[in-house]
């Protein structure tokens, strides 16, 4: 008789909104568990992951309490994992560890028993996992059964568990079944029945086993009323009570304890069949996804489909350098607390650091897929948040620093911080200069830029933007205009919804990673709309190209960088220096922009002899678009005030950019003059509702007009401050 093992995964990021979480605990937790509790034999194993563990117990706690009755009556088996659902390959060898055994003592105080397996976040699976697994006291994990394929197994072999090892650590590792990942909850029951008949062909005791999200069961487009009011779960899980005599449920270790392994195998590095899509670069994710469609439909496609294989999910880091600084910051905070835990004894705030530290390494801010993930500003917000919170209860545990009230822009510290190191492990040095207030994160080989600019005593990155980069998917956005208008009907792979028409009119892409401090030559009828679309020239060789960091300048004044970079503009030598000092809350930069002649700059009428000289910079709010972040100019109306504003505004001295939902500003100040164009940084991404436009943060360029035979100096200062 087959056995049948349900196996429901239950996440939420960390840094979502509540009200999205209370919808998902409305349309799917709630009454998927309160389905199955009126089905005892039906049995569970259960996933739930930390942070939507600890918002059940703060917001509804009658469901923890509904879970733990079957769990003691045996319906139930909870599962652990990683406690804020890290990728655990790409996090340090004593986080993995930390996580898992963080997780597991919570279960235990709540439900009483330890778990015995654990969820495996995206299913990401690297050879050296088992080791880690191991010492977290985990016997076994469940993949998909799309990993064992790729180690060259038939489907039709995976009907039970394997063993598996690392440096002699063994590891039982279950597939979960592709095909149930799609038949369950989408198709009807008597096609789940079907499959469970075929595993009772594959040997002595087999197991039909799903693993999947419990979204799908009620929060995913159309399954509420698909699967409660039309009745799928119920005709589901009478299926199962109504054929004994076929169907076995059981939980995974209920099944190891009762069958042996079905042998040994080492799974290569992969995720399920989709993250080989998503991982890979624009051209290519839309080639092979165009190629496995293809071979769907050959007469023999699956002989052909077993060998095919994606991405790996490292490569986000290549594909998105947003992810991949994000990932580089949380190692360097990872670095800082394991230091200071050799160092130091144990102490309330270092605890509390390693829980901020673990929320950061919440797997979804750092990729994309059909879900938004790092196209969510919030999410990356989160990250960044708990990043920073950790860095600054270190000072206070090492004492560097006092702890005083997050709506203070004034700590006291003994000293400013300057550290020069390869901070996003790409071969070149950043430079990090700290003050109680503000971590600066400088580039010289990215241009002398700002990488990024926190805020500490709000705990905010207000570099957090995200650059318009090309997706393998925008194809489909452009299809589905030009079929929309020509009448066409839609093949299946173009019924993806848009969420608002005309979503092609902003698929322009960035050259490079939107940074800040960054210098443009441009023509002097060059307009807002070719810079807003990417489509100027540049005329000089200054955008995105090294600078020299001039140590020896800098090193006198604390807080002070000084970069400087002789390049060609029109084929004439030009000098750019800029003089970068940090004082607490303050940023004031000074450059220096020398062309043939030594005279000082002054303005001319003769526009032949003009251009663009611009810096341009990438902010995010907290507020993001929303009411209550809007732009302040003192001296002039600007009419549309809003973040989301497109505009020039000519001659101006200051500009303020205000957030009112968690009181903060930034000021910028001009010792001279300026004009500025400004837009919005809008993205164009697939989530599972379909297409959507997310803003991303708010694009300044301030720039003047210039002769190449003058020398132009100009000074300005960054004020950020809590309100």
């Amino acid at each position: 008789m087959p056995n049948f093992i349900f196996c429901i995964h239950n996440h939420q990021p960390v840094g979502n909104f509540d009200h999205v979480i209370e919808e998902s605990y409305e349309n799917a937790y709630l009454p998927f568990l309160k389905a199955v509790r009126e089905y005892p034999s039906v049995k569970l194993s259960f996933h739930i992951t930390g942070y939507l563990l600890d918002w059940l117990l703060e917001n509804h706690r009658p469901y923890i309490d509904m879970l733990r009755e079957m769990v003691k009556k045996g319906q139930v088996e909870i599962m652990g994992g990683g406690y804020y659902e890290p990728i655990l390959a790409v996090i340090p060898p004593q986080d993995r560890v930390g996580q898992i055994r963080m997780m597991s003592d919570k279960l235990e105080k709540i439900f009483g028993k330890r778990p015995r397996g654990m969820w495996l976040a995206e299913r990401i699976w690297e050879p050296q996992l088992p080791r880690y697994l191991k010492e977290a006291g985990m016997e076994y994990v469940v993949v998909d059964d799309y990993h064992f394929v790729k180690a060259g197994m038939k489907k039709e072999e995976l009907a039970g568990y394997y063993i598996t090892e690392d440096m002699g650590s063994a590891l039982r590792v279950f597939p979960g079944s592709e095909r149930l990942r799609y038949i369950i909850p989408f198709q009807q029951v008597e096609k789940f029945v079907e499959n469970v008949r075929w595993v009772e062909t594959l040997g002595t005791n087999p197991a039909a086993i799903f693993a999947d999200d419990g979204e799908k069961f009620g929060t995913w487009p159309g399954t509420h009323q698909w699967v409660y009011k039309e009745g799928w779960l119920e005709k589901f899980l009478e299926a199962i009570t109504e054929n004994s005599e076929l169907i076995k449920p059981a939980t995974f270790s209920e099944y190891m304890d009762n069958n042996e392994p079905i042998g040994r195998v080492y799974l290569p590095t992969t995720s399920y069949m989709e993250m080989g899509e998503w991982a890979l670069p624009a051209e290519a994710s839309e080639t092979y996804t165009n190629l496995v469609n293809e071979v769907k439909t050959w007469p023999d496609g699956e002989r052909v489909r077993r060998f095919l294989q994606g991405g790996f999910w490292r490569n986000f880091f290549a594909k998105y350098p947003e992810a991949n600084w994000m990932h580089k910051r949380m190692l360097y905070v990872s670095e800082q607390l394991a230091v200071s835990s050799k160092q130091l004894t144990a102490h309330s705030s270092q605890l509390t650091a390693h829980h901020l530290l673990y929320q950061a390494q919440c797997n979804d801010a750092y990729w994309h897929g059909v879900f938004g993930g790092l196209y969510l500003p919030h999410l990356r917000r989160s990250v960044y948040e708990n990043l920073i919170k950790a860095e600054n209860l270190l000072e206070i545990v090492s004492g560097k620093q006092k702890a005083v009230s997050s709506n203070s822009s004034q700590l006291t510290a003994h000293s400013s911080l300057t550290q020069e190191a390869d901070f996003d492990a790409d071969t070149f040095n950043e430079i990090l200069v700290r003050t109680p207030s503000i971590n600066l994160f400088l580039s010289p080989h990215n241009g002398g830029s700002i990488v990024e600019m926190d805020f500490r005593p709000k705990a905010v990155n207000l570099s957090n933007t995200l650059s318009r980069w090309e997706e393998g998917y925008h194809h489909k956005v452009r299809t589905q205009s030009e079929k929309a208008g020509s009448g066409e009907a839609k093949s299946i792979h173009d019924l993806t919804a848009s969420k608002e028409e005309g979503l092609e009119k902003y698929l322009f892409f960035d050259r490079q990673q939107k940074v800040s401090l960054v210098e443009h030559f441009l023509k002097k009828e060059e307009t807002l709309d070719s810079f807003k679309k990417n489509a100027h020239e540049e005329i000089g060789d200054f955008f995105n190209k090294p600078y020299e960091n001039n140590k020896g300048q800098g090193s006198r004044v604390k807080g002070q960088v000084v970069f400087s970079r002789d390049g060609k503009v029109k084929d004439q030598s030009v000098l750019v220096e800029k003089k970068i000092t940090v004082k607490d809350n303050e940023i004031d930069v000074k450059y220096r922009v020398a062309g043939r002649g030594e005279r000082p700059f002054a303005p001319t009428t003769n526009t032949d002899q003009l251009l663009k000289f611009g810096i341009e910079f990438n902010l995010i709010l907290p507020c993001c678009d929303g009411s209550e972040g809007f732009y302040d100019v003192r001296a002039k109306d600007i009419g549309d005030k809003g973040l989301e504003s497109t505009g020039e505004i000519a001659a101006i001295r200051q500009i303020g950019l205000v957030d009112k939902w968690t009181n903060m500003r930034v000021d910028f100040s001009f010792d001279k003059e300026v004009s500025l164009w400004r837009f919005p940084i809008e993205t164009v991404s697939i989530s599972e509702a379909g297409f959507e436009r997310i803003f991303q943060g708010s694009c300044l360029f301030f720039f003047w007009d210039i002769a190449l035979d003058t020398v132009f100096e100009t000074q300005f200062t960054i004020k950020v401050e809590s309100i």
